[in-house]
């Protein structure tokens, strides 16, 4: 069994959901809606790491607005646990944060990173992923990382192209190239790949292992982050964090430390997993029914098929509608094609017209 006393785990909470609209909002995004089941997905996040780790060690690092909403679906969250970022500024600054933080705790933990809005419902296989992870570290210094192996093409997700087998390690893999958002074509190709996987985005590394990345490969962030170190806990620290926060690069850790790391590998997941990056991600999760449609509320639909159909006010009424995305929510209204679901974010932008 591998031991799991000096873990800590970090829930990035900081997403803004934007492909959500018009449920997720920058007032409530995504990972405090509860899109298909009682409990938010950040609250089955944090279930699920707390079979991992106790609350105790376990730290969510998200926008300052939003620490009512942390606290409201994590009441047991110890106080100190929850680190307010002034401003968004993306995964390398989020846990560049947190590594500082930890490291106050102990002098060199195993942390475990994982944003907060994924659907995982194999709980004993995210375990079993996880403390595989871990065992890694336990031997040698590197940057893990957690690969999904395709189900379909994907043109929304990260990929990883993995490269020779880890000495001692069965099943894990060097990391040889990450590979950003492909075209469709190139999905195709990429999901048949049996070196591929999806990039979930769940880290495992030593806390000094990503500092000296930090340091090395993002000097300016990292002093930075010493800055809120030496400042954290004192009568000061507040206006330090607020400062330095607000002028860190806004770049995520994949593109700042594990592309440009010699050191990364990939442990494959031994679950079922989805991002959940647009509402057409529903149709993954949840069950069509005898015409194709995932309806989340009241439907009536004539000659209507394939369809994501979300409401939770009134009923939604469709005549004739295929591949469709519908949704009635407190920000307005929804209708576009499948096909264009990752557009949606577009709209929060995009003003309102108004005519007589």
């Amino acid at each position: 069994m591998v031991g799991m006393d000096d873990v800590y785990a970090v829930i990035l909470a900081g997403g803004g959901g934007e492909r959500f609209w018009p449920f997720s909002t920058a007032r409530l995004p995504k990972q405090f809606l509860t899109l298909f089941g009682p409990r938010s997905l950040l609250t089955e996040t944090v279930e699920r790491v707390r079979s991992l780790v106790p609350v105790e060690r376990l730290l969510v690092v998200a926008g300052a607005r939003h620490a009512p909403l942390i606290r409201r679906h994590i009441p047991d969250l110890p106080r100190g646990n929850l680190l307010q970022e002034p401003a968004g500024r993306d995964t390398a600054a989020a846990i560049g944060l947190a590594s500082v933080v930890v490291e106050r705790r102990h002098p060199d933990p195993v942390m475990l990173v994982f944003p907060a809005d994924h659907a995982i419902a194999d709980i004993r296989g995210f375990r079993r992923t996880m403390r595989r992870a871990v065992a890694v570290l336990r031997r040698h210094d590197a940057l893990v990382t957690v690969g999904v192996r395709p189900t379909r093409p994907e043109t929304g997700y990260g990929y990883i192209l993995a490269g020779e087998p880890m000495v001692g390690a069965p099943g894990v893999r060097r990391v040889r190239r990450f590979l950003e958002k492909p075209s469709r074509t190139r999905a195709v190709r990429l999901a048949r790949d049996p070196r591929c996987t999806w990039n979930a985005g769940i880290f495992a590394w030593r806390n000094r292992t990503i500092q000296r990345r930090f340091a090395a490969l993002m000097p300016e962030l990292w002093g930075r982050l010493c800055r809120i170190r030496d400042a954290w806990g004192r009568r000061n620290g507040g206006g330090v964090l607020a400062r330095e926060f607000a002028r860190m690069a806004k770049i995520s850790v994949d593109y700042g430390i594990l592309e440009k790391s010699p050191d990364v590998v990939v442990v494959p997941a031994a679950f079922p997993w989805d991002d959940l990056g647009s509402w057409s991600a529903l149709e993954r999760v949840l069950r069509p029914d005898r015409t194709g449609n995932v309806v989340v509320g009241e439907h009536v639909g004539i000659e209507s098929a394939d369809c994501v159909i979300y409401g939770t006010e009134k009923p939604i009424r469709t005549l004739g509608l295929k591949g469709f995305i519908v949704v009635d929510g407190p920000d307005g209204i929804l209708v576009c094609p499948k096909a264009r679901a990752q557009e949606v974010k577009r709209l929060r932008q995009a003003p309102v017209r108004r005519r007589r």
